[in-house]
């Protein structure tokens, strides 16, 4: 009898044992969620703070005969990419801090109208005499998270090299005649004029490659950092996912162990398009007041009164809706 009971007795233990391994087990995978999804919301918050700042420049320097056209700081927009990451993690946003994060950034890029910019990590040259840093290398460099000049979204065939733009609308040539404005976008490898969603593919593809190529080049060069890079599916474009319809902020964040024991990754896509608006008139005809858009206002009007962005808005001004002249 009491030979059974020990053995009962070591079943129950190995069995209550067994549960405690499960449950803790269940609890590591469930906590690891949460932060590989805490840690998926911070990056694409921050990358939308990023794409915004895009547009917070003091001058856009806005082409109008093409939408997408604008002014970028890409250095702005990886700036506020840190600084918000650093607050999603409970982080003052001070230059050690933001140094942690920049750790975690092999690549973030900002394409733009017509090409884009790559940051990576390179040794650049710093004053000692002046900032007197600690020195990392004995040649006084050190590893920066810094952009590149930009770079065209090109095209080559064998007749001419051709830029492309996310307008579609044309494109440059460079032949041995010199640099001109191609009035259409270029051929492709069969001789037909590609269309724009090939173009488009042609831009998303240029871009991951290169970020691809600028991942393989830090994982052989510098050696300070404890893990490679890798990049992730979405990002390859061979599962046809096209991210960049327009000017957009991409990052990729590898390798962060702020509150897990665990590295975890992460990668956002952020944009920011600017569209044309048709704005509103207010103003009086036959003593009513009415709105039309801006370019249907009748002759016979008075002086334009008020300037309105929705109907809305010109209806919550007492505006009414013209019939005879809104089409």
């Amino acid at each position: 009898m009491g030979r059974n009971f020990g053995i009962i007795n070591l079943v129950s233990l190995v069995y209550f044992a067994a549960l405690l391994l499960a449950y803790a087990s269940y609890v590591h995978k469930e906590k690891n969620e949460i932060e590989q999804l805490k840690l998926s919301y911070a990056i694409d918050y921050a990358a939308d703070a990023g794409a915004q700042e895009l547009l917070n420049t003091g001058s856009l320097d806005m082409d109008y005969a093409n939408s997408k056209a604008f002014s970028a700081d890409p250095q702005k927009a990886l700036d506020t990419f840190i600084d918000v990451f650093c607050f999603n993690y409970d982080m003052p946003p001070t230059e050690a801090n933001r140094a942690i994060v920049r750790d975690y950034i092999p690549v973030a890029t900002v394409a733009t109208f017509d090409g884009y910019y790559m940051a990576s990590h390179r040794p650049v040259e710093y004053d000692q005499a002046e900032s007197n840093p600690v020195e990392q290398n004995g040649f006084g460099q050190d590893w920066q998270l810094v952009f590149g000049m930009k770079q065209p979204y090109r095209y080559l065939t064998t007749a001419a090299r051709y830029a492309l733009n996310m307008g579609m609308d044309y494109s440059y040539r460079l032949s041995d005649d010199g640099l001109e404005k191609y009035e259409n976008l270029p051929p492709n490898e069969y001789g037909v004029t590609m269309t724009r969603e090939y173009a488009m593919r042609w831009i998303n593809n240029l871009v991951s490659n290169e970020i691809s190529e600028e991942v393989d080049r830090m994982n052989e060069s510098n050696y300070r950092w404890k893990n490679r890079f890798y990049v992730p599916s979405q990002l390859t474009g061979k599962n046809g996912v096209n991210s960049i319809e327009g000017p957009s902020f991409l990052v990729l964040v590898q390798g962060v162990d702020l509150t897990t024991a665990r590295p975890i990754d992460g990668f956002s896509v952020s944009g920011a398009k600017i569209d044309m608006a048709r704005m509103l008139i207010g103003y009086t005809r036959d003593s009513g007041k009415y709105y039309a858009f801006a370019d249907q206002v009748p002759a016979g009007a008075e002086e334009p009164e008020s300037v309105f962005s929705t109907m809305k808005e010109a209806a919550a001004s007492g505006y009414s809706f013209d019939w005879k002249y809104m089409r």
